[in-house]
């Protein structure tokens, strides 16, 4: 029902602000997934509702944009049909309106009501955004307004409920129960003609209702006894305070976030008797000795109430032919979710920026770095030269490990570039030592060591035809040991582009073994195969793959979330108009 009553508001303003649909302007954009699941065993692509009898799944999102009378209308329908977006274990099917807007500019006011996408600074303490690849939509639907105080300074302030992407009504209309509100004041002032700044200050307010009080209270109540038992409050409160500039070839901006004491899952875990006397404390990726069921009396902490911090840094300069960008960012207890009882990325408020470089190429991306909230020290550094007009290169360098100093990511980058008509050559070197014990929360497993050479190759053949073939090779003895992976691709512009690849594992007895897969022949290399084929008319675009592709980690941002092998046809359509 809430889907139509929103639809018929959505319509009836429109009508009353025009009159007449002739008298706007009207845009959009359609993105549809569609996927066929085909059951292989060999790779682990099985034991889920698409692959044991659903079979198919997809998703689309249709945006409309309608401008009329000074008034900006946005909506977006949303369909989730046998879809492993929202949990690759699992099938979703709903659909509904996913998104409405309605915006309007008063003089130096501008209201904006329905849902909207937003951050403060940097995001740290506020981000509404969306990541449809990890299946993330956080807008916040409610009330904004923005105002221009002078033309330097402007005041923003917010308050509703986020998203409820997908809710058990099989609609895209829900909300998460907590209240959202915030404000902030952010500015920007040239001091010269070399050196400006732009400061800001924000302050966002979660408040819990009543059934969430009860649900933190009751797990407190019956597992944290003496020293380790508080009572939950309803309002955490995070401020920051930032700050970019500008000198000459310098940019500095830094940003420090603090949040009150609220309930949080516990980092470790702590066995405790009645009396609050510590019998134990182990990491979440150990065993216990003991635990509050084994032993009468004992209990085991599932929170702690601890206040947040987050300190984060970036020095930038550059001149022609030469750039430099550090970054460091320290992050203590500061998770910060509309539901404090969930520990995954959905229901996240804020958005803590990455301390690795976000990389493309198939192998490169096989480990990633996912943002610690309980803790992490983070340092990294981007150094990007050129030799020539033919020649440059680029060199990535970043450390990230926990408060206590252990490493949890490691990766050394350098990448060189040569480009002579018609020839574009690009090779790189990566090294990676990766915690996939906490990361993948795999107990006991190793630090992974991986090194991975790789090359791309493109050649022009004319003004229109291109040839495109990738290299890589993955070398590490731990995880699934090691990997080769070949592209070859060849684009007729605008209209066409073929390509085939290629990933296999060199080490296939390691791969099955870490797969807990049964196979006849696990000396037999396995094989990640994709042939795709797209094309372009216009502002329309299609494609279609037969893929198989193995498990891993999927980050966008250094927000990660793990994804299951697939195996079968992917179907993509997207249009603009």
């Amino acid at each position: 029902m809430k889907n139509y009553t929103q639809t018929i508001l959505l319509c009836c303003g429109i009508l009353f602000a025009g009159g007449s649909f002739a008298q706007g302007t009207f845009s959009g954009s359609l993105q549809a997934n569609g996927n066929f699941f085909q059951r292989d065993t060999t790779i682990g692509a099985a034991n889920t509702p698409q692959y044991d009898h659903l079979k198919t799944g997809g998703e689309a999102w249709l945006n409309l944009n309608y401008n009329i009378s000074g008034f900006d209308f946005a909506l977006r329908f949303d369909m989730y049909e046998n879809s492993n977006l929202p949990n690759p274990q699992d099938a979703y099917s709903g659909r509904g309106i996913g998104f409405w807007q309605i915006k309007k500019q008063v003089d130096k006011l501008n209201i904006t009501a329905g849902h909207h996408y937003d951050q403060f600074g940097n995001g740290i303490i506020h981000r509404a955004y969306e990541e449809r690849p990890l299946g993330i939509d956080h807008a916040i639907l409610g009330l904004r307004l923005t105002y221009d105080l002078t033309e330097d300074w402007r005041i923003k302030a917010f308050s509703g409920k986020q998203k409820n992407a997908f809710g058990l009504d099989g609609f895209i209309t829900g909300v998460n129960p907590a209240l959202i509100s915030g404000a902030s004041l952010e500015g920007f002032k040239m001091l010269n003609e070399k050196v400006s700044i732009a400061p800001g200050i924000g302050i966002v307010n979660r408040s819990l209702n009543a059934d969430l009080i009860r649900s933190i209270s009751s797990d407190i109540g019956l597992n944290n006894f003496g020293d380790y038992f508080f009572k939950p409050k309803y309002n955490v409160y995070a401020f920051s305070a930032y700050n970019t500039l500008t000198a000459g070839d310098f940019v500095f901006s830094a940003e420090a976030a603090f949040k009150t004491p609220e309930a949080i899952i516990s980092p470790v875990n702590i066995v405790v008797d009645t009396t609050g006397q510590v019998l134990e404390e182990y990491a979440l990726t150990e065993s216990p000795s003991i635990t509050g069921n084994q032993v009468a009396g004992n209990y085991l902490v599932t929170y702690h109430r601890k206040p947040g911090s987050v300190l984060f840094a970036s020095l930038g300069y550059s001149r022609k032919g030469f750039g430099i960008t550090l970054q460091a960012k320290r992050t203590e207890n500061f998770p910060l979710r509309i539901n404090p009882t969930q520990n995954t990325i959905r229901g996240v408020m804020n958005f803590l920026p990455p301390m690795a470089r976000q990389n493309t190429k198939r192998l490169t991306t096989r480990y990633n770095a996912a943002t610690q909230d309980l803790g992490e020290w983070g340092f990294q550094a981007d150094i990007l030269f050129k030799i020539s007009k033919k020649v440059s290169g680029q060199l990535n360098l970043s450390n990230i490990t926990d408060l206590d100093g252990d490493l949890l990511y490691r990766e050394a980058h350098l990448i060189g570039k040569f480009r002579k008509r018609p020839w574009a050559v690009t090779t790189g070197l990566q090294y990676q030592q990766y915690n996939q014990e906490v990361f993948e929360s795999k107990p006991g497993v190793p630090l992974v060591n991986a090194i991975v050479p790789y090359t791309e190759v493109v050649y022009k053949i004319d003004r229109k035809k291109s040839i495109r073939t990738e290299l890589q090779y993955l070398h590490s003895d731990e995880d699934y040991g090691k990997w080769a992976y070949g592209l070859l691709e060849f684009s007729i512009a605008p209209k066409w582009s073929f390509s085939i690849e290629d990933m296999i594992t060199l080490t296939p007895k390691k791969y099955y073994e870490k797969s807990n897969l049964n196979v006849d022949n696990p000396s037999k290399p396995v094989h990640f195969y994709t042939v795709f084929i797209s094309y372009t008319e216009k502002a329309n675009k299609f494609s279609l793959a037969y893929v198989r592709q193995p498990d891993g980690i999927n980050c966008t941002g250094g927000v990660c979330r793990y994804e299951p092998a697939f195996s079968g046809v992917r179907l993509a359509v997207k249009s603009g108009f």
